[in-house]
């Protein structure tokens, strides 16, 4: 059974509308409209440039004062605001829709706050009559001037006529509260309330600004292996050049029978330094965007790191073409992450990688013949594969049972690009 609103209790016959707690919470409700009309006066008037400010902060109230009379819960219009920019929030709420429809909820409610209190007043002035007539006929015959000339006399013999009036007016104040704070609910909620396209900006928006951040480290990948293979690396060649160099002069000395021994254990501890840094150097190039797979696509890279681990590798791999590089940069390092987890946490022996379109998406899943028991909560790893796949808007999952074996599955839309990558590096 759905929660009861305020509507849904004025419809109910009269004697369960007014033995209920709708007349007393529409009572409360429009107590509060007329102690927020009566505060928003001065603040209107006092901080006019201020307003849409006072306008947010009145539309996150009503969205809840509202739940008291039965409604449910509203969400917000405005767009979530991230901790890295608060800097900018704003200039992004002064230019949302929904900042400028609280504001007219803030007008709406000074407007209201003050009908409410003139409405209250008038029912609260009107019982006050009724039961100053009532003891009036109490204390003996009095004439009470009704309209114009027409007067009536009270006493102690027909005062008590008074209280069916006066029971007649509760019940009818109880109708005019609760369809007033009902009608007032209604409009304030349809103004402080989200809009289905913005909910669709918002999340286009959101899809927008993932693909823009995944592109943005892309290319930045891109951009550190190119400078570190146009940068460092050749200056690691040119070094070793140079080596290659003293080690002839240190053999033309030595065929003159000068003593070279100390030299040339130097230079043979600079040319093993140099290899191994050019080693370390080719092997973090690979680590942040392998240049295989810029220049020829996931099927090549997938070969040549198969080619180059320790881990025997089964490929099945359907000729695809090239792909968006995001999504070939996350099929990629999904493989290198379940080769990497294979070889150190496992005694598994060989590696299975399949690879296939599917619909428009890129199906990707890795299975070791290990014992099993991956755990994506222990690691850095494992989550990171899961937020790249949720950043390009695909899934990820890992089965690894006690005993084994594990599988990581990726599936991964594939969405053309628009713009084009920059181009490799000539090599």
């Amino acid at each position: 059974m759905g929660t009861t609103t305020v509507w849904q209790a004025l419809m109910r016959p009269p004697w369960r509308f007014l033995t209920g707690r709708w007349p007393w919470l529409a009572l409360v409700y429009l107590l509060a409209s007329a102690a927020i009309g009566l505060l928003l006066l001065p603040i209107a008037v006092l901080t006019l440039l201020l307003l849409p400010l006072w306008g947010i902060a009145v539309g996150a109230l009503e969205r809840r004062r509202t739940r008291l009379l039965g409604f449910g819960h509203q969400a917000s219009g405005h767009v979530a605001v991230a901790p890295e920019q608060r800097h900018m929030w704003l200039s992004v709420r002064v230019a949302e829709p929904a900042t400028w429809r609280e504001t007219g909820a803030l007008l709406a409610d000074l407007v209201l706050g003050w009908a409410v209190l003139i409405v209250l007043c008038a029912e609260a002035f009107c019982l006050l009559a009724l039961g100053a007539i009532a003891v009036l006929g109490l204390r003996g015959p009095g004439r009470v001037n009704l309209y114009g000339d027409t007067h009536v006399v009270i006493g102690a013999d027909n005062w008590w006529l008074v209280l069916p009036i006066a029971l007649f007016a509760v019940l009818l104040f109880a109708y005019v509260n609760a369809m007033l704070a009902a009608g007032q609910a209604t409009l304030l909620r349809a103004l402080c309330g989200p809009r289905q396209r913005e909910l669709t900006r918002n999340v286009e928006r959101l899809v927008q600004s993932r693909a823009a951040l995944v592109a943005a480290s892309e290319a930045e990948r891109r951009h550190i292996e190119r400078d570190l293979h146009d940068g460092v690396q050749q200056e690691l060649v040119t070094l070793g050049a140079r080596l290659g160099i003293v080690s002839l002069e240190i053999d033309d000395l030595t065929a003159r029978g000068a003593d070279t021994v100390a030299a040339r254990e130097a230079l043979d501890a600079a040319q093993g330094q140099a290899e191994h840094a050019m080693a370390a150097l080719r092997s973090t190039v690979r680590g942040i965007h392998p240049a295989v797979l810029t220049d020829h696509g996931l099927g090549a890279a997938l070969h040549e790191l198969a080619d180059r681990t320790p881990v025997a590798i089964t490929l099945e791999i359907e000729e695809f073409g090239r792909l968006p590089s995001a999504v070939e940069s996350a099929a990629y390092y999904l493989v290198t992450e379940a080769i990497s987890n294979a070889a150190k946490h496992t005694t598994a022996t060989r590696v299975t990688v399949s690879a296939r379109l599917d619909e428009g998406s890129l199906s990707v899943a890795v299975t070791d013949d290990g014992q099993g028991g991956a755990d994506e909560s222990a690691g850095t790893g494992l989550s990171g594969l899961r937020e790249r796949a949720d950043t390009l808007g695909g899934t990820f999952r890992v089965v690894s049972p006690i005993g084994g074996p594990t599988t990581l599955y990726m599936s991964v839309p594939i969405v053309r690009e628009e713009v084009g990558v920059d181009a490799p590096a000539a090599r």
